[in-house]
């Protein structure tokens, strides 16, 4: 190696060595961020999303020696997602009331498990630390997953229940024992959210595939289907058949291209330098022998990540679709700063771009995504009048967005009014009982929310049969936090 040449292999090795350190600090920078916004929700005791309601709803009914997944009606309900994370809450809830802070702990003890998980998965596929600090920094910076994680919902924890699936795989790709638990954990993921049978098991199949042949690959997807499968048969016979209704049949929603089209064209604006990363692994990573055994992972899981991302266009999806996309985008960027460890100038204009890709990441979140819990922690006071009048109400009381405030007030969810409304437009539920009991005051008071920013919202989780009902024999009797409460008028 000529002079020369030795100064510049240095030079790219401090370069390196600096975007290291500056990866380091804008993941910490990220998880606080991240940790700060989920604190802020977790203090907040009212419901922040319209889904954490049925979902601590479910819990209440866990702790009380309740079943899910029924059939018979009332009430009118639907149980969409697996029971793992409502039965992860159900003790908590036994203990010490219903609150939405144990779904939020959760998801943020998930978050953090997640980067961690990922990164572990990066530096064993590259022996790169630097490539372990640049898929925790992406995943962590990511705005949906600093939005969703603050929620009490489902999908954090499955994210990082399959992240771990893939990290004992990939560890330890010949073990048997390996595979069992990487097996249990995945299908612990599918079991807290069903979308999780794909992308995970997929890039989990195709790299015991390449690290340990065919033969191993289709052990494990043997191993994992017996185990999803006699899992899901014993809870479909204890159910009745109620869980294939509730997690298939009540999930078929209409869709909307225009939602693919306004995520994709976010992603775009936000994701630009590790998007192009993920390509160039995706379309070339095969080709190079040093690239060839992270491929196995990183492009199935990346391919499986877009096919549930594209489900996005059912009406009601929001960005947790975009979760195992995310993911897999942070470890192609990991992984492609790993590879270049034997081209230091490169690796540290990598580190540097991705530096910058971080930041983009983190504006969008404290632009868009923090004002979401800002805007409703501002409401408090507002919403604990509201609170007051559902505590005290002693009639049956049905709601959208205030449902979530029913639990907490250890009331029962009567009716879900987005659920129940899609599958009746999709043909699957005849609304007229429904619609008999609305209009013979059975459910006498009736809270709509005010969406002024989405009024669509409103027709989403109402059928006009329902509206025109609510306008025909409810009167407005009030309003509280942006929501119409409705009483039952016996002389309308």
């Amino acid at each position: 190696m000529t002079t020369t040449a030795r100064f510049f292999h240095t030079a790219g090795r401090a370069l390196a060595l600096l975007g290291i350190l500056a990866m380091l600090a804008m993941s910490v920078r990220a998880a606080l961020l991240l940790a700060g916004h989920s604190l802020q929700a977790i203090q907040f005791p009212y419901a922040l999303d319209y889904g954490e309601g049925p979902l601590l709803d479910q819990s209440v009914r866990l702790a009380r020696g309740e079943g899910l997944y029924r059939l018979d009606v009332p009430p009118y309900t639907i149980d969409n997602y697996p029971p793992v994370f409502a039965l992860m809450q159900a003790p908590w809830v036994a203990g010490f009331g219903a609150s939405y802070a144990y779904g939020r702990i959760l998801s943020l003890v998930s978050a953090l498990a997640a980067a961690l998980f990922l990164a572990l998965t990066a530096h064993a596929l590259t022996r790169s630390r630097a490539a372990a600090a640049v898929s925790a920094g992406l995943l962590l910076a990511t705005p949906y997953l600093f939005h969703w994680s603050a929620l009490a919902r489902i999908d954090t924890l499955a994210l990082a229940l399959s992240l771990g699936g893939l990290l004992v795989a990939v560890r330890w790709p010949g073990s048997t024992r390996a595979a069992l638990a990487a097996a249990l954990l995945l299908a612990l993921a599918a079991f807290t959210r069903q979308t999780y049978l794909l992308a995970a098991p997929l890039a989990a199949f195709t790299w015991r595939w390449g690290a340990a042949g065919a033969g191993a690959a289709w052990k494990f997807a043997v191993l994992l289907g017996s185990i999803v499968l006699g899992a899901f048969a014993l809870l479909l016979a204890a159910t009745q058949g109620g869980l294939w209704f509730h997690l298939i049949v009540a999930n078929v929603n209409l869709l909307h291209s225009a939602q693919i089209e306004a995520y994709a064209a976010e992603v775009l604006r936000a994701f630009p330098i590790v998007l192009l990363m993920a390509a160039a692994l995706l379309l070339l990573g095969w080709t190079r022998r040093a690239a060839r055994r992270a491929w196995w992972l990183a492009a199935p899981y990346l391919l499986g990540g877009l096919a549930v991302a594209l489900t996005i266009a059912k009406i009601g999806s929001n960005v947790n679709y975009l979760y195992e996309l995310c993911a897999a985008l942070a470890l192609a960027g990991g992984v492609c700063v790993g590879l270049l460890a034997r081209l230091p100038g490169l690796q540290a204009v990598a580190l540097a771009a991705l530096a910058v890709q971080i930041g983009m990441l983190q504006s969008l979140s404290e632009d868009k995504y923090a004002a979401i819990v800002r805007e409703r922690i501002a409401r408090q006071e507002e919403l604990a009048a509201l609170f007051t009048l559902v505590r005290d109400e002693a009639r049956p009381i049905v709601a959208d967005e205030a449902m979530g405030m029913l639990p907490l007030a250890g009331k029962p969810i009567l009716f879900q009014p987005f659920e129940m409304s899609q599958i009746a437009l999709g043909d699957v539920w005849d609304q007229r009982e429904w619609l008999d009991a609305l209009r013979d005051g059975r459910y006498p008071v009736v809270l709509i929310d005010n969406p002024y920013r989405n009024p669509s919202l409103r027709y989403e989780r109402w059928t006009p049969e329902m509206l025109a009902v609510i306008n025909d024999r409810f009167r407005l009797a009030t309003q509280r936090a942006e929501t119409s409460v409705y009483w039952y008028d016996a002389g309308g």
